[in-house]
């Protein structure tokens, strides 16, 4: 679905993260992590066009029968992206008409999604008028009613409490299961380690690891253990 090839990201003449060199392939649910500033923010943003890469490239193959590619990307920054003017529901119907559905299939994509995310009693409710983590819930709830093939979630459980992040988790790994495609970050390594089946490890301004997650973790070892482990040895 994305290919990366010899990238460097960053500003200007600052290098976040030099000599990326990854694939995301349809199936897999890749958490992404590393520290905080360690550039995983820079990356998605990268991945997604908002930023220009420094040096290498990133290649998109999604088959895709819409018009535009990025209508079968489902994008979740780590800022808020909301119209401050709708309701719940508006908000969320926003994302699969603005993806090519029609009013009716758009309509009921939106009611699952806002049930998926315990959103659904809201949904009358101006969204300046609920709170920052149901705020959260509702732009993800926007882009899970898109019905993408590709995910790229920075950050997306920030906010959300546990039966939540895994209803969400839980929901991805579905659509991995049916050839979707998941990039995540999180600092909720045990969450990520229940679903994830590859690792992009990026720290010190490089890419450490990308592979299976099973192939990262030593014997015995958890994500969370194995993460603390390598950053310590640096």
């Amino acid at each position: 679905m994305i290919n990366v090839d010899k990238l460097t990201i960053g500003y200007k003449n600052i290098i976040v993260v030099a000599d990326l060199n990854f694939e995301l392939q349809k199936g897999h649910f890749v958490a992404l992590i590393g520290s905080n500033g360690a550039g995983k923010s820079t990356l998605i943003n990268t991945l997604i066009g908002i930023n220009k890469p420094l040096k290498g490239e990133v290649t998109w193959n999604i088959d895709s029968n819409k018009k535009n590619i990025f209508n079968d990307v489902g994008f979740n920054p780590q800022s808020q992206l909301i119209d401050w003017y709708t309701s719940v529901f508006d908000n969320v119907l926003q994302g699969p008409l603005l993806a090519g559905y029609k009013l009716g299939e758009s309509k009921q994509f939106t009611i699952d999604a806002l049930k998926l995310l315990d959103l659904y009693d809201l949904r009358s409710k101006a969204v300046d008028h609920i709170s920052g983590g149901q705020q959260q819930r509702v732009q993800i709830a926007r882009e899970i009613a898109r019905k993408p093939k590709l995910y790229i979630l920075d950050e997306p459980t920030t906010g959300l409490d546990i039966e939540t992040a895994e209803s969400l988790f839980n929901y991805l790994k579905k659509e991995v299961q049916t050839g979707a495609t998941v990039l995540t970050s999180s600092h909720d390594l045990t969450l990520l380690e229940d679903y994830a089946t590859q690792v992009l490890f990026i720290n010190e301004h490089e890419q450490k690891y990308f592979g299976p997650l099973n192939t990262f973790l030593d014997e015995g070892i958890s994500l969370r253990e194995k993460y603390l482990k390598e950053r310590s040895s640096k």
